[in-house]
């Protein structure tokens, strides 16, 4: 008797073992594939720029398993649409992705101008590389230092968007090379922290040059027609800057259309709207003149290189966040491969969290400063770029080591 539990006692061990060895084998053998989830908004208002971060993503994986995947591994996509960006939505996607999809990592450009998201990812300790909204990131991290060790923004801080452009006409003046009317400046804003971010700051930073802050609006954060009001205040006053900063592209055109009915003498500057395709269509080359910028570019031989690449795949010529979202996809292939296993995602999130850690993407050098989790940013880092449009081309203004025209007068100007 004791004999035949002994035998059955080393029978039972004995499949326990295989059965663990059998679950290993699972977990390492090549055909596993790896997947990628991927929240972004691929309808809604943020479509079109959703759409170009999905062709991105989608190029990075092909050229990746063209290679040979990682570590012998295919890499997947898996797309969840946040549609308009709403929390709630957004929460519903990521934990269905991570929940039902079981993916191993998170990229995205844009999925909540809060980041709702990141308690989520770093409650279930799924690396997550995105590329925007730096202003709520640096707020989260100052509040909680240390929380977020799963989140690595690929974007710059933003703090530059409050600086960047005020600064940039204090030197056309004192260049003589842009001589306005008055120190007077219009601000328009929309009620999200991102718009509120970019306003607040650019309105501040002129006031501490001593310019007239003489309209400072903020409208709801959803589709807005209702400008009369405001541009009546902006007619009246003429003053020599108006800053727009509401993000949604039908609303900055209309704005835009709107002003252009019967235009001050002023630089209009808009916040990121002229690089989305969806604005570009609906104001069909009437935006030239408008200024804005960007924390990150396609600039350089790399950048120049990529753009060509995209184009032969899609037939058109990415807006940033086909670039953007390309190097963060890069990003985790590079972190997978160095980590030595794509499907511990405590070690891939190792590789990105080392104070060493650096990638030559196509937008700069990515390092992730250890308190913010976002990149520096940097000619030696991310570059920050100005821009005008013309002919419907975004034109570097500024800084002057990548410009590639000088700053010109609107053509409502004249």
């Amino acid at each position: 008797m004791k004999h035949l539990k002994k035998v059955l006692t080393v029978l039972l061990i004995f499949a326990m073992l295989m059965s663990v060895a059998s679950c290993a084998g699972s977990d390492t053998s090549e055909d596993r594939v790896i997947k990628i989830g991927f929240p972004a908004p691929l309808s809604g208002t943020s479509a079109g720029v959703g759409s170009d971060m999905e062709r991105g993503i989608t190029l990075a994986i092909e050229d990746i398993n063209a290679a040979g995947g990682i570590l012998g591994h295919q890499v997947e996509l898996v797309k969840g649409d946040v549609e308009g960006q709403e929390p709630s939505t957004v929460t519903t996607v990521i934990n269905r992705l991570i929940t039902r999809d079981e993916v191993d990592a998170m990229v995205t450009g844009l999925a909540n101008p809060s980041l709702v998201e990141l308690d989520i990812m770093e409650e279930n300790k799924i690396p997550y590389v995105l590329y925007g909204y730096a202003q709520a990131q640096e707020r989260l991290m100052a509040e909680t230092p240390g929380k977020y060790s799963y989140i690595h923004n690929a974007i710059p801080t933003y703090v530059r968007y409050q600086t960047e452009f005020p600064d940039m006409v204090e030197n056309l003046i004192a260049s003589g090379d842009f001589s306005p009317e008055n120190k007077k400046v219009a601000v328009v804003k929309s009620q999200n922290e991102y718009s509120l971010y970019c306003g607040e700051g650019m309105r501040d930073t002129f006031a501490s040059y001593g310019w007239d802050i003489v309209v400072d609006e903020t409208i709801p954060y959803e589709r807005y027609t209702e400008f009369a009001p405001i541009l009546s205040k902006i007619r009246e006053e003429e003053p020599a800057i108006v800053i727009y900063t509401d993000h949604t592209a039908a609303n900055a055109a209309t704005f835009l259309t709107s002003f252009l009915q019967d235009p001050t003498k002023s630089l209009v500057f808009l916040q990121a709207t002229p690089s989305y395709p969806e604005f570009k269509e609906i104001m069909a080359g009437k935006q030239d003149g408008v200024i804005w910028n960007y924390a990150a570019s396609l600039l350089g031989e790399k950048g120049d290189a990529f753009r060509e690449k995209y184009n032969e795949r899609w037939g058109e010529y990415p807006n940033p966040y086909g670039g953007f979202v390309y190097d963060a996809m890069m990003i985790v292939a590079d972190a997978m491969e160095k980590s030595g296993d794509p499907f511990d995602k405590e070690k891939v999130n190792d590789v990105l969290l080392d104070p060493d850690y650096a990638y030559e993407g196509n937008i700069g050098t990515y390092r992730f400063d250890p308190e913010t989790r976002l990149a520096i940013s940097g000619m030696d880092g991310i570059p920050f770029a100005t821009y005008q449009v013309w002919d419907e081309q975004n034109i570097v203004i500024n800084p002057p080591e990548l410009a590639q025209d000088a700053f010109k007068l609107p053509p409502w100007y004249k």
